[in-house]
Order: structure tokens, then sequence, then C-alpha cells
């Protein structure tokens, strides 16, 4: 609209309300920041026709004015401030407002002759546009901490300079922390800081804005030996200590020492320490050459970055004959295989396995066998297997040596059904027939029953049980069989006549045996002979798989993926707790409890998974029951177990099937490491110690294994060589006097 029609619009009294008005009142208002005659006197006559409020609302419009602050040096504003007419309180407002985002000479000029914020003003634009207005004294002018602060950090506007006079004026020392704290971050205010002797009240944050600023005498004057620095530090954030070290390389290494180590190493602060740090310490005095003092701190550190570091010391070589040998030891290490195993064994990154050994059972001609059954000896020193080489097989191996005991390569049948049962001997099921196999030979049993289901270890030498149809009967019933005997037929299932056992379990001291069917349970107390204990569940198909039993608990996994858990006492009636832990196809190949680890087990094809169950049935059953996976180390992408079993112990886990003819065995009581395996040895006690001896002294323990936890023992045992133990203790243990002091 142009200038002559929108003042012709205005003059026939079309309202700045109206969507015409509003077009042409813009029109005129941008016309008269130009200086246009006409418009100036339109703006004029619609000041008095509709009021000043409605004509510069308007005004203050983007559209009607154009950008701030250049739209305070135009002739209307030039004639408003000539006239004697009262300035509208939103124009002065609106003119502070932009006058504190961005300081502007015409503007300030304008404010000047308006004087401050109007009454009806935010607290905050009243007070800062008094604070500007140097007829007001400061010392009236009302302030909050924050603001006044704000204002003074503010070096490149007017309001700046104001608002720092009064914050030294008031003195106030809440005020002059807060600046404090934000100096740290503003290079001109740390500066103003350090020109007017501005610092924190408390002595603590003092020493660490000093360290900040750069103000290295006043920090020394303050604090020579360090301490306030260190609890500083202590209480600063991650980010801030990062910042708070780059500062401090100004102050020299022994400085930093005590900073960052404390005041003495016998209270353990340098293993404290984050990774960061502790690779500060050691960076700052591997610089310096400073080997006496960096030697006992490599002892304090994760096994990876004491070996890493041992790698720095050069031709220097500790005084001591006990400090040398594990001083070469750790010179002898490979750091990267170092790293690879503790990162593996705490599950930490890409890598999450525990120790394995792999065996390769074989016939006479070294043809491999493909193994399909495994089962432990009663105290996990052997491993019977059964399987097929050049013809149907079974065999027990010695794990002490890993060598084969005896092998029978002429079985009728194949062998899907095995027992140790110590002794060197074992019970096997191949075809319709049970055996009794050692190395003397194999003998089959007499009095067989049909359509075996299960053949279990038992309490008793060399005694087992079978699970099985009676002969010449449809009912079921547990046989118990020994060495160079028959089958002993026993009535511990109760006669049932609809039952069809799908797995069969025993505890771990085989002393009770689970049964389990589709429609019933039933748990058998062998050290008793007349009492079973019949659970039934509801009438359900379950598609029983597998089972595994504990000295308070049942649990099964089904074919569709649920675990299913009954609690003592197992005579109730009652339905198990559910839960889905596993998708259809992932169920387990075993299942199984671990006394070493107090918990239960599964074995799929591709993972070990540890299971969390309630350990009472009054505890809910978590959503998701698999808490952690380990992967099992199979060869090639498709691998799958065949079969696995854990050890009556619980302390070891035997696979086959990842690889055509070999058995991995892996160690399970290495999951007890992994809690602190990568953390610094500096907090490790004896009783880490303790754990660590009780792995190594498992003879399937592989090559690489050994040689990394063996110089973990050392290392501990070399720090805990003064100590003199009295009973059993487990504490952290404390560094004593003869370590180094860093604040010495």
């Amino acid at each position: 609209m142009g200038v002559w029609t929108a003042a012709l619009v205005l003059r026939l009294r079309a309202t700045p309300e109206s969507r015409l008005g509003r077009r042409a009142l813009a029109a005129v208002l941008r016309a008269a920041d130009t200086g246009v005659p006409l418009a100036l006197r339109a703006v004029a006559r619609a000041r008095e026709t509709y009021g000043q409020e409605a004509v510069f609302r308007c005004w203050l419009t983007p559209s009607a004015s154009g950008p701030s602050p250049g739209r305070w040096a135009s002739p209307l504003m030039a004639e408003l401030t000539q006239g004697s007419t009262p300035v509208p309180a939103l124009l002065i407002e609106a003119a502070w407002q932009d006058w504190l985002d961005r300081d502007d000479a015409e503007l300030w000029s304008l404010l000047k002759h308006w004087g401050p914020a109007p009454a009806a003003s935010e607290a905050r634009m009243r007070s800062l546009s008094r604070l500007a207005l140097d007829d007001v004294p400061l010392e009236d002018v009302p302030l909050e901490q924050g603001t006044l602060v704000d204002a003074a950090l503010r070096f490149g506007h007017p309001l700046g300079e104001r608002a720092r006079a009064r914050l030294l004026a008031a003195g106030d020392p809440e005020t002059i922390d807060l600046f404090c704290a934000a100096a740290l971050d503003s290079p001109w205010a740390a500066a103003f800081c350090a020109e007017h002797h501005l610092a924190p009240a408390d002595q603590v944050q003092r020493a660490v804005f000093f360290v900040r600023t750069g103000q290295l005498a006043q920090y020394r004057a303050l604090d020579p030996d360090g301490s306030l620095l260190a609890l500083g530090y202590r209480a600063a954030s991650d980010e801030q200590r990062s910042v708070l070290r780059t500062e401090m390389s100004r102050l020299g290494a022994l400085d930093v020492l005590r900073v960052l180590a404390g005041q003495s190493a016998q209270r353990g602060d340098f293993a404290s320490l984050s990774k960061d740090e502790r690779r500060y310490v050691a960076d700052r005095l591997a610089d310096r050459r400073d080997w006496d003092r960096l030697w006992p701190l490599t002892l304090l550190m994760p096994l990876p970055d004491a070996v890493r570091v041992a790698d720095r010391f050069g031709d220097w070589r500790p005084s001591g004959e006990d400090d040398r040998r594990v001083f070469e030891a750790l010179r002898a290490a490979d750091s990267k295989a170092m790293a690879r195993f503790v990162e593996a064994l705490a599950g930490a990154g890409p890598l999450n396995s525990i120790p394995r050994t792999r065996i390769w059972p074989s016939a006479p001609d070294e043809q491999a066998i493909a193994v399909h059954a495994l089962d432990f000896g009663p105290d996990g020193s052997q491993l019977a297997f059964a399987g097929r080489g050049p013809g149907h097989c079974a065999g027990i191996v010695d794990l002490a040596g890993l060598t084969l005991v005896w092998l029978d390569d002429d079985l009728p049948h194949p062998a899907r059904r095995i027992a140790h049962l110590g002794s060197d001997a074992m019970a096997l099921v191949a075809g319709k027939q049970i055996h009794y196999a050692a190395e003397s030979g194999t003998l089959t049993l007499a009095n067989q029953p049909s359509d075996v289901r299960g053949v279990e270890r038992i309490t008793g030498d060399r005694a087992f049980a079978v699970t099985a149809r009676a002969p010449k009967s449809s009912m079921w019933a547990v046989f118990v069989g020994r060495s160079g005997g028959g089958l002993t037929y026993s009535d511990k299932l109760g006669g049932t006549e609809y039952f069809a056992p799908r797995a069969t379990t025993v505890d771990a001291e085989g002393r009770v045996i689970a049964v389990v069917s589709e429609n019933a349970h039933i748990v058998v107390d062998l050290a008793n002979s007349v009492v079973h204990q019949l659970i039934r569940p509801e009438t359900l198909r379950y598609g029983i798989q597998s089972a595994a039993i504990s000295p308070s608990a049942l649990v099964c996994g089904t074919g569709s993926g649920g675990l299913h858990v009954w609690h003592e006492p197992l005579t109730t009636s009652e339905v198990p707790l559910m839960s889905r832990a596993w998708t259809y196809g992932t169920v387990p190949v075993h299942l199984a409890w671990s006394p070493a680890l107090d918990r239960f087990l599964a074995v799929t094809g591709t993972h070990l998974q540890l299971l969390d169950v309630p350990p009472t049935r009054d505890t809910p059953m978590p959503e998701d029951p698999v808490s952690e996976q380990i992967p099992l180390l199979a060869d090639t992408p498709r691998a799958r177990a065949r079969c696995a079993r854990v050890s009556p112990g619980g302390d070891l886990l035997a696979v086959a099937g990842l690889e055509e003819g070999a058995v991995d065995i892996y160690v399970l009581t290495a999951l007890a490491l992994r809690p602190f395996v990568a953390g610094p040895m500096g907090v490790m006690g004896h009783g880490e110690l303790t754990k660590v001896v009780t792995v190594m002294e498992h003879p399937v323990l592989n090559e690489s294994s050994r040689q990394a936890l063996g110089l973990l023992r050392t290392c501990l045992e070399h720090r805990f060589r003064h100590d003199v133990g009295l009973g059993d203790t487990h504490a952290t243990a404390r560094a004593g006097d003869h370590e180094i002091e860093l604040g010495g």
C-alpha cells in the first residue's frame, strides 16, 4: 500500500484494530522511519486520533519498523524525543530490552533521555536499567546475585563495567563465589579476578580456582603441600578433573602426584583413580624418568597397564631380588595378549569369553570321533564320551593330563545316553541295551527294560539309575544298576501308567532324581526307599525338553522357550513360576545346576547362559531370566553345540559339536574373576588372590590363560609378601609401610 493511500485510509478513520487500518498504519510507519514528511504528518495525526500505545505497538513489529537496533535511529524516533508528549511505557521497555541484548549508541542516547524501565517491566529489567544509568547510585540499586553476576560477565557491554563496579563495592562473599565459579569459563572474568584479588571464600575451592585461572604463586602460598587441591580434585566431576589435570601440569610433577595420588599410597588413593588419572601420573613420572616412584605404582595398576608401563623402564631395574623377579615377569609378558585376556574374561567390549581347552578324542587310527554324548566323573577329574569314529565308540579322558584312559570302538549301536560312574567306568545305552563299560571291557547287563529314557549316576559305588518301561508292562519305572550285575527294578515312580518321561536329572550328590514328563514330574529321594515326592502341574502340554535340579528347586525348559520353576517343597501341586527365556530354535541343549556358581546354567547351541532363578516362590520371576550370555567359541559362524554337560561341582563345562571331533572344556569358576580382573591390582585383596589361585588349579586351563593368571598371581603375592594372615581374611589388602609414599 502506498504512503498517500495509507494516509487517506487513516484519515477515513480505519482503526488500527481493523485489518485495513493495520496495513495502512504499518505503511506510514515504514515511510516515517525514512523521513517522508507526508508519513510523519500521518503518524502524528494517528497518535492524536488512536493514542500513542496503539501506534507504537504497531511500530514495534519488525514488519513496520525494520530490524533492531537500527530502527531506533530513525527520524520518527528523533521527532518523538523532541516532542513534549510522554513516551509510551511499552516503547521504553522495548528499547531497554534491545539495548540489554546489544549495545547501540543511538539507542543509549534515547534511554538516557527517557530514563529507567517503567514500573510495569519485569524486576530484572528495572534493576539493570537503573544500574546502567549514571545518575542512580550503585548502592541504591536492588539486584539479585545471579542477575548481578550475569551482568558483570558482560565484558563487551557498558552494563558489565557498572555491574563489576557494583560487585567490588558490595563485596558480598556469596556473589563473589558465583562470579568466580563463572570466571573458570571466561578468560576476561578470570583476569578481572586476578587483577582485583577476587577468589572463593572456601579454602578448597580457592585452591582449585587459583590453579584453574593460572595464579600459581597465589596457589603455592595457599596450599604448599597440595592437600587443599587434592580435596577439591576429588570433589570435582570427571570433566572438571580432566580440565584441572591440564592446568596442574604447570605445577610440576611432584605437586601433581600429591594431588592425584593423595598424601600417601597407604590409603590406596592411587588405585582408586580413574584410568585417565592413572595414565596421567604414570606419564608424568616416566617423563621425569622417576622410576623409583613409578615402580611401586605399577603393581597397583590393572594388569595390562602394568605390563605396558613396565616396557617404559628401559635399562632400569628395581633393587630388591623379589622386585626384580616380578619386574622381569612383567617385562616378558605380551601386553596385547594380557589386554585381550582381561577384556574377554571381564566381558568388556566385543570380547566376552572364559578360558577353555579343546581336546580331540580319537580312535587308535587317529581318526576323529564325532561326539554326541558327554558326562563328567563324580569328582570332575575325568570326562566320558560317546560318538562315532570308524564305528560306534565310547571312552573316558583323564582331564589332568588330557589323555585317553580307554576306548571301546566296537559298540554294536550308537550310545546316545551315558553316565560316568567313577573308577574309570561308565554306563551307556546303545540301541535298546544297557551296558557297563570299563577298561576291562563292555558288559551287557541282564534284566533289560525297554524304551530307556535316561541313565544317570547316583550315590553309591559305581551305581546308576535307569528310567525305562518295566519288562512286559506299560508302567514306567526306575532301575538301579551296579558294576558286574544286572538291573534291579524299583517302584520309585509309583506305578504311574500314563507317564512318559521326557527328561531325567539328578542332583550334584546323586541322591535325588527327578523324572519329568508332559503331565507329571516325579522327584525321588533315593536315600529313602519308601517316600517319593510327586509334583502334578496343570494339565498343560509343556513340551518339556530339559531339566535340572538344585538343593531347593527344579527347573524345566520347554520346546517353545519357556522356563518353569518349582521350589521346595516339591510335593506342591501349585503351578510353577514361568517366564519365556528363549525363542523357538534357541532352546537349551542342556540345563544344569552349578554348586560352584550357586546358580542355574543353560547351554544353547551358541551360548552359555547364566539364569536368574528366584530363590523362593515368593520372589517374582524376572521377565527375562537370562542375566548374561557368554558366546561359545565356535570356529565357524554356523557351528552349533550338539551336546553339553556341567561337572557335578559346577566348575567345568564340556561342549561337543562346535568343531567336528572336538570337545571344548570351559573353566566356569573363572566367572568368579569377572567382577575384578579388569580393575586395578591395588584394590584386590587376599580374597581375590584366593579366587585366582583356585582357577589356576584346574588342570584343563589353557596355557595362555594360565600365563595371564600366573602373572596376576605373581603381582598380588608380591604385594602381600609382608602380610601375616591369621585365620580366614577376605578384606581388601592395604599397602604397608614398605610401599612408597607419593606425598613425601
